[in-house]
C-alpha cells in the first residue's frame, strides 16, 4: 500500500492500477486535493476498508480478478463509497453486469465506469462527478450554490430565483448546475452525455440531451435580455453565458463539493448560436 498523502483530503483507493497509472493519475488526485491510496489487490482495499483507520470517499479500480467484483460493490454499498470502473473491452460480461447494476436515479452509491485505453483527463473528470454526486447523497442538506440571482438547492432539486421556486427533474437539476459553475465556457456535447448518462448507451445525435436543455432554458427563462443566456454551439455543445460579461458579483458556492471550476476548460472562443 502506498499513501501518497494524508490530513482532510477526500481519499480514493486506487485498486489493481499499473505502474504508469498510478503515477500518472495519483498526481491527478493530487492537484485536485485528494489523497490517493494504492493497492496491489482487492483484498488489501477490503481489509484496509473494513480493518483499517482509512474513510475513502472513492474507489478507482482497475479490476483484474472479476470474481471479487460482487464483494467489492457490496462493500462499497454499505460503506457508501461510489465506484469507478476502468475495464478493458473484453471483460464483457462485467461491463453488462455494471450497466445493468447502475442505476442513475438511485439512492446509493454510484458506479461509473470506462473503457480502456482513457486518458487521464477523463479519469479526471469522472472522478470529480464521483465525489461530488456522493457529497449530494451523504450532506444533501449543505448543498446550496447562489450564482447571481439563481440559487440551487440541491436535496429539493430547486432553484430559487426572483422569489420563486423552480423545481427540476434531477438531470435537469445537475445539468443546470454544470452551466452555471461552467459560465462562460463550451461544455462539449460528449462530455455532457458521458457525464449526465454514464451507465446509459446514449448516442451522440440522440436527442435527449437537447429535450433536457430546452426544458431548462424555459424553466429558468436563459433567454436574451435576461442575466443568463444558454446558448446552442451548433455541431459542438452548450454554452451558458453572463450578460455582464464579467465575473458574477454575487457568486457564492457553499456546498462543500469538489471545486470544478477548471473542468472542462475548453479552449477557443465558441461560435454563437
Amino acid at each position: 500500500m502506498n499513501d501518497d498523502a494524508h490530513g482532510d483530503a477526500r481519499q480514493v483507493a486506487m485498486v489493481g492500477c499499473d505502474e504508469v497509472q498510478t503515477r500518472a493519475w495519483g498526481q491527478r488526485l493530487r492537484l485536485m486535493g485528494c489523497t490517493s491510496v494504492s493497492f496491489d489487490g482487492s483484498a488489501d482495499f477490503l481489509r484496509a476498508a473494513t480493518h483499517g483507520a482509512n474513510h475513502f470517499d472513492l474507489l478507482l479500480v482497475v479490476l483484474k480478478d472479476e470474481g471479487a467484483w460482487p464483494v467489492l460493490t457490496s462493500m462499497c454499498q454499505a460503506l457508501r463509497v461510489p465506484i469507478f470502473l476502468v475495464a478493458n473491452a473484453l471483460q464483457r460480461e462485467l461491463l453488462a453486469e455494471v450497466l445493468s447494476a447502475a442505476e442513475p436515479e438511485s439512492q446509493g452509491p454510484g458506479i461509473d465506469f470506462a473503457v480502456l485505453p482513457v486518458d487521464d483527463f477523463e479519469v479526471e473528470l469522472r472522478v470529480r462527478e464521483a465525489l461530488r454526486r456522493n457529497e449530494t447523497l451523504l450532506h444533501p442538506q449543505a448543498t446550496s450554490a447562489l450564482f447571481g440571482g439563481y440559487r440551487f438547492i440541491g436535496n429539493r432539486k430547486v432553484v430559487v430565483h426572483k422569489g420563486e421556486e423552480i423545481r427540476l427533474k434531477p438531470r435537469e437539476f445537475e445539468l443546470a448546475l454544470m452551466l452555471f459553475r461552467n459560465a462562460g465556457q463550451l461544455l462539449e456535447r460528449e462530455w455532457l452525455l458521458g457525464s449526465l448518462w454514464p451507465d446509459s448507451r446514449v448516442e451522440r445525435k440522440s436527442r435527449v440531451l437537447d429535450c433536457c436543455v430546452a426544458n431548462i432554458r424555459r424553466k429558468l427563462s436563459l433567454h436574451k435580455k435576461n442575466e443568463f443566456v444558454l446558448h446552442s454551439v451548433y455541431g459542438r455543445g452548450y454554452e451558458l453565458r453572463h450578460a455582464a460579461a464579467q465575473p458574477m458579483a454575487g457568486t457564492v458556492d457553499d456546498s462543500g463539493f469538489p471545486d470544478t471550476s477548471n473542468e472542462p476548460n475548453w479552449l477557443g472562443d465558441a461560435a454563437r448560436a
